[in-house]
């Protein structure tokens, strides 16, 4: 007889140690990401990792709302800034396996019939894939005089393709198509187009059915309305893309329209959704893994320091936690960064309701801080 409790005892024993351990790790991660908010003096953050098994847990700290004191949740959704653009790249890559797009082709070949398209520089020799990469020379069309000026002043204003792309009509390039690099909202602006010429469909449709709705990423939105259901605050400083009041949502509502941004972002979700997406973008799930390297191959010209470089639709950070594939987004009001690690298939997401903070720590810094000596590596 105590031959056989022991045998049905010991199990139990080290499942609860097992669990005991889960808790003391879940609580360590929980206290950096409190010190995090107070020490870098930011509103709130949210935090969110799956592991290779597919167990999820997801962090919060600080207010969503700093006059009420409104606790932030997991629950509160936060805009992504250019996160946004990889929903457009997963489409595109799955027009490229469909056979319906041709990564070599010039965009201009698919637009015979918009003249005014002519007037982007270098628009003769752009090909999709220099769109993707980052290396057509289009200058950033969110930094020309007078966009952010007509964002503010107009804020229920919707945006058409050329409304955004004027901005940069006959203007030199930043460099020869394909013979440098420099980052720029404005080549997937042409993507978001492309997208609907060749789909006849509205590209937020595109991201319904095809990524929201078959991956049950609910609390995802498009980012085309200045209400968006639960979300947080978020605040602002002096950028140097943007000049904003503090707060960037008064009486839950945007103080401009966010369908400004399109699918150079365009997107606001929960952190764990973005943590879900990064798992799903980043195990090929939408698109080929032939497809999937070429996104996550640095190009030459794509290296923006030492431990960043880029791809086609993807940043590669070499961090303390190891190689991660993944995107960082900003908007006004809020930071994001999501990112995939590939040898331990971890997935994480963080988000934060401010565009500043007290020291100047990348996004990649905060990941590791959180998870440095949380996760084998």
């Amino acid at each position: 007889m105590k031959k056989i409790s022991l045998i049905l005892i010991l199990p139990l024993l080290i499942l609860s140690c097992n669990n005991s351990k889960k808790e003391v790790k879940r609580n360590d991660i929980q206290l950096r990401i409190d010190q995090l908010v107070v020490e870098n003096e930011v509103p709130g953050i949210n935090f969110s990792i799956i592991y290779k098994d597919g167990i999820q847990e997801n962090y919060s700290s600080g207010y969503s709302n700093k006059s009420t004191k409104e606790e932030l949740t997991s629950e509160h959704v936060m805009f992504s800034g250019s996160i946004g653009k990889t929903y457009a790249v997963a489409i595109l890559m799955q027009l490229v396996d469909e056979g319906k797009i041709d990564l070599t082709k010039k965009l201009i070949d698919y637009f015979p019939e918009i003249a005014w398209l002519n007037k982007l520089p270098n628009i003769q020799d752009i090909t999709i894939e220099m769109l993707l990469g980052h290396t057509s020379g289009l200058p950033r069309y969110v930094l020309q005089d007078g966009v952010w000026d007509i964002v503010i002043n107009y804020p229920d204003k919707v945006w058409s393709y050329e409304d955004r792309l004027k901005f940069i009509f006959d203007i030199e390039p930043i460099h020869e198509a394909g013979k440098g690099w420099g980052y720029s909202d404005t080549n997937y602006l042409l993507l978001g187009m492309l997208i609907e010429k060749i789909t006849d469909s509205y590209y937020y449709d595109e991201v319904k059915e095809r990524i929201l709705i078959p991956y049950n990423l609910s609390t995802t939105y498009p980012a085309t309305e200045r209400r968006i259901n639960n979300l947080s605050n978020g605040y602002s400083k002096p950028h140097e893309l943007f000049t904003m009041p503090e707060e960037i949502i008064v009486n839950g509502e945007c103080i401009f329209n966010p369908q400004f941004e399109w699918t150079g972002g365009g997107i606001a979700s929960t952190t764990s959704d973005l943590a879900k997406w990064a798992k799903i973008y980043y195990e090929s799930e939408l698109f080929s893994e032939e497809l999937l390297k070429k996104m996550v191959t640095p190009n030459a010209n794509g290296k923006l320091t030492e431990n960043i470089s880029c791809g086609m639709g993807s940043f590669m950070f070499n961090t303390k936690l190891g190689y991660l594939y993944g995107h960082t987004g900003t908007f006004p009001g809020y930071v994001a960064i999501f990112a995939y690690h590939p040898q331990l298939e971890i997935a994480i997401a963080l988000q934060i309701n401010c565009d500043y903070g007290k020291e100047k720590m990348s996004l990649t810094e905060y990941l590791e801080r959180i998870l440095i000596g949380q996760i084998n590596i």
